[in-house]
């Protein structure tokens, strides 16, 4: 009972991100989905990369090797920053990754070092070759 009773806490908490996620999937249909942790993971692949929104986490390629491993890892530690900060991170994360992702232009790496990025790698426990 209590659990079902923080999960609603918790979606109306993420509100703003999960209206936004579910009109992601409608325009972003999945071709597979797998379960990481407590998310399902849609595998969309038009989908230009990665992106986490409440209980919406979207990948473009199945997960067949650390490094897409990683990618559905540190959605998954963008998923617990929506958690943390519920209406808020949009504004904290959301929006500042999206133009830092739509704007870098540097080496693979570098991309992590971003505070959103390096935040969800953490939460994600995503370990990247330095």
């Amino acid at each position: 009972m209590w659990k079902l009773i923080l999960s609603i806490l918790a979606y109306i908490w993420q509100l703003p991100q999960n209206i936004t996620g579910i009109i992601f999937r409608l325009f972003y249909k999945q071709s597979n989905i797998l379960y990481y942790k407590d998310r399902a993971v849609r595998v969309c692949k038009s989908f230009p990369g990665g992106i986490s929104l409440g209980n919406t986490i979207i990948v473009k390629r199945y997960p067949y090797n650390t490094d897409t491993w990683n990618t559905v890892k540190h959605e998954w530690g963008h998923t617990r920053q929506s958690l943390y900060l519920g209406p808020f991170y949009l504004i904290v994360i959301g929006i500042p990754s999206m133009i830092w992702a739509a704007c870098y232009n540097g080496p693979e790496e570098g991309y992590y070092e971003f505070f959103t990025e390096k935040w969800a790698d953490k939460l994600g426990n995503v370990k990247r070759d330095k």
